[in-house]
């Protein structure tokens, strides 16, 4: 159970391009970070583990939230995205909990037993190639009755910020290979019972799999145009893209601008997204 693909695409020329646009996706996905840690059961950790760590700016809001005295450990597979991540420790201050970042993989490394009183995630724990033991490694980690707080996206069919866009897409690109049920991947954990089941039998219990549905405002271009071309750089159609010739890419981003005019506000595109914020406690 190493993950070795994830990995690969990680530290590799995707990873690079992630971390390029970690600004974008930073500003993409605060108001959802904001609304879990809201939604969270947090205000007396101190010692918070937070998976999947990337750029680290949801790390350093958490930072904001728990405040001077406590710790967090940022944990990434991908040292582009911790290089930027490294970045934002210079933007901790009096009030902030302090924050370091370690490369590793959360499912298999070896964390000091009941070291962390919160397991914390945005959009992190979807890509375990076995998120059973995945999630029992890290329960390890945690101290009895720790908190879990995260974020994970809901079905690729409510999701119309990633779904329209592929769509459009795939009248110039060959279909990819579809993935098995669960796979790896942003919607691993579409099916809530299926990811209960997993923090269940990794030894987490009072799981709370809440529904948020809200809207995601992408691109603060000039024009239509910018707002699409932005979103192809940081969704799913980023992959189907990696290659493509010129003539290609002015066909899908005709497609994709057809298809996303309706969600063009003047200044940016604003479309529905359905997300799971869960709560939990190791038992």
């Amino acid at each position: 159970m190493h993950n070795n693909e994830q990995i690969e695409y990680w530290n590799g020329d995707a990873g690079k391009r992630w971390a390029q646009e970690d600004d974008v996706m930073a500003r993409l996905l605060q108001p959802i970070c904001e609304a879990l840690l809201d939604h969270a059961d947090i205000a007396h950790c101190r010692n918070a583990l937070d998976v999947g760590c990337g750029g680290g700016s949801q790390s350093l809001l958490l930072a904001q939230r728990l405040g001077h005295g406590a710790n967090i450990l940022g944990v990434d597979i991908s040292a582009p995205m911790l290089e930027v991540a490294q970045s934002k420790c210079a933007l901790v201050g009096e009030t902030t909990a302090s924050m370091q970042f370690l490369q590793a993989d959360a499912a298999t490394h070896a964390f000091q037993p009941g070291s962390f009183d919160l397991l914390f995630s945005r959009f992190g724990v979807m890509f375990f190639d076995e998120p059973t033991a995945a999630f029992s490694n890290m329960r390890l980690a945690m101290t009895d009755n720790a908190q879990v707080a995260f974020c994970c996206w809901q079905s690729l069919r409510d999701n119309d910020w990633t779904l329209l866009p592929l769509q459009a897409a795939l009248r110039h690109v060959e279909m990819p290979e579809a993935p098995s049920a669960n796979a790896p991947g942003p919607f691993a954990f579409a099916d809530p019972e299926y990811l209960r089941r997993i923090m269940k039998a990794a030894g987490f219990g009072d799981i709370d799999i809440h529904s948020h549905n809200t809207n995601i405002s992408i691109g603060q271009g000039p024009d239509l145009s910018s707002c699409v071309h932005e979103l192809a750089r940081i969704g799913p159609v980023s992959r189907l893209l990696v290659g493509a010739d010129d003539t290609l890419l002015e066909k899908v981003f005709g497609a994709m601008e057809e298809v996303l005019a309706p969600y063009y506000n003047g200044s940016s595109l604003v479309l529905p997204a359905a997300i799971w914020f869960v709560k939990a406690r190791a038992s």
